[in-house]
């Protein structure tokens, strides 16, 4: 784990806000004040883009928003999947990334919140077998609706998908044909698919989202969202973290495998 301090020109003047219900459930705050600086985060190993936390694209981004986050610091851990995305009720985690947000007012079909503010725009890839090429229509199809097996990342797609545990190992299945498609970030996906030389693969965009934190749902959580949005919107406006962030997702890239 690293911890970095640094200083920044954003004043902060901050209120308690009401805690904002998520799916109606609330994440009982610790014995800690909610309103304390410093801040933890723990994220998802991600080959290529959040393999560590002290030089890994990802972990510079974090730090560019801690420069504009003069009043604490930010500390950030990697956990397994499961940790991160599952184990919401874990209290030493102030927040969560990385997400995208696939739909506005996706937070009242969730157990958390999500950031005020958006990190960038990450890409999405529909990963099929080249025997049985897919595209976003073919998906989205009615008549085909869950039908085809899916992997991809536990959120409410608003059809059926499996969620992906190890992004290695449903790559592998999918070049063996043993399921029909995963839909990831094509950084980390497109990174493993050239280091493992999966050839039966079929690349397909399926769409851009807002790439966020996400937060508990309680009075914690929502200091914390007020806080980071504030830093991550002056880095915005410094031109910093789009440079920063340039180095984690580019738009999509049209090429085959």
């Amino acid at each position: 784990m690293w911890r970095i301090v640094m200083r920044g020109a954003l004043i902060l003047g901050l209120l308690p806000l009401p805690v904002e219900a998520c799916n109606a459930t609330v994440t009982p705050d610790g014995a800690a004040a909610y309103n304390r600086p410093d801040i933890h985060g723990i994220a998802v190993f991600l080959p290529e883009v959040l393999e560590n936390v002290v030089d890994s694209p990802f972990a510079n981004l974090i730090k560019v928003v801690n420069k504009y986050y003069p009043d604490g610091r930010i500390s950030l851990s990697i956990a397994p999947v499961r940790r991160v995305y599952l184990d919401i009720s874990d209290q030493n985690a102030d927040f969560r990334f990385p997400i995208m947000k696939i739909r506005d007012g996706a937070d009242s079909q969730t157990p958390y919140q999500f950031g005020h503010e958006m990190l960038g725009k990450v890409s999405f890839v529909l990963y099929s077998n080249k025997a049985r090429p897919l595209d976003k229509a073919a998906v989205l199809d009615m008549a085909n609706l869950n039908k085809y097996q899916l992997a991809a990342p536990p959120t409410n797609w608003g059809f059926h998908t499996e969620s992906v545990v190890d992004l290695e190992r449903s790559l592998k299945m999918l070049n063996q044909g043993r399921i029909d498609g995963v839909i990831w970030a094509q950084e980390e996906a497109d990174f493993l698919i050239r280091k493992l030389k999966l050839d039966n693969v079929h690349r397909s965009h399926f769409d851009d989202y807002p790439d966020v934190i996400f937060l508990s749902c309680n009075r914690r959580g929502t200091y914390v969202n007020q806080v980071l949005s504030k830093a991550i919107a002056a880095a915005r406006a410094s031109g910093e973290l789009a440079r920063a962030y340039a180095a984690v997702h580019q738009p999509y890239r049209d090429w085959q495998p």
